[in-house]
């Protein structure tokens, strides 16, 4: 019953917590352990990390490490239900909806040759939406904040954890 009541308690907090809480003036947000965001890396002509990472509403991570990571093949973690609304803040504080969904090679001019590819793909609520972005495309207004927004989610992913440093990474470029 002691237990019981403990994880009814927990449930109830992480509830309110998610909401925004009575009068918080936060925006009640109802996450599913089905919602998620994925953070994709292509490769590109030199060292560049390939991978993806996915978070769930719940707090549950996969990732998969490509080429010139510290981790390759399929890992998993948990991080606190919590991190999932950080990452819904920080996107919808960054304008994630509103970016185009596609600047590629076919969409933007100019553009340079062999970089990566950034995929970020998020559903949640009502929410779902997929920005691709070629990091080789050039002139584009929008690029300051792509890369403001893709180095936060990074941040929040702990994405280096997986990756490692660069000089982690250092010996994988023979």
């Amino acid at each position: 019953m002691k237990k019981l009541l403990v994880l009814l308690a927990t449930t109830l907090t992480l509830a309110a917590c998610a909401s925004g809480g009575e009068g918080s003036g936060e925006p009640v947000r109802d996450i599913s352990p089905f919602d998620y965001v994925t953070l994709s890396k292509s490769p590109c002509f030199g060292a560049c990390p390939v991978y993806d990472i996915t978070l769930q509403g719940d707090g549950r991570v996969t990732y998969h490490g490509g080429r010139f990571t510290k981790l390759q093949g399929q890992h998993s973690a948990t991080y606190s239900a919590g991190r999932f609304l950080e990452v819904l803040s920080m996107l919808e504080m960054r304008g994630f909806a509103d970016f185009d969904d596609a600047y590629t090679r076919e969409t933007c001019q100019p553009w340079a040759t062999d970089h990566p590819t950034v995929t970020v793909e998020l559903k949640s609520g009502g929410l779902t939406k997929k920005l691709v972005w070629y990091t080789g495309c050039r002139g584009l207004e929008e690029r300051a904040r792509l890369e403001g927004m893709v180095d936060e989610l990074e941040r929040i992913l702990d994405v280096q954890s997986f990756i490692g440093t660069p000089d982690e990474r250092k010996p994988m470029r023979r």
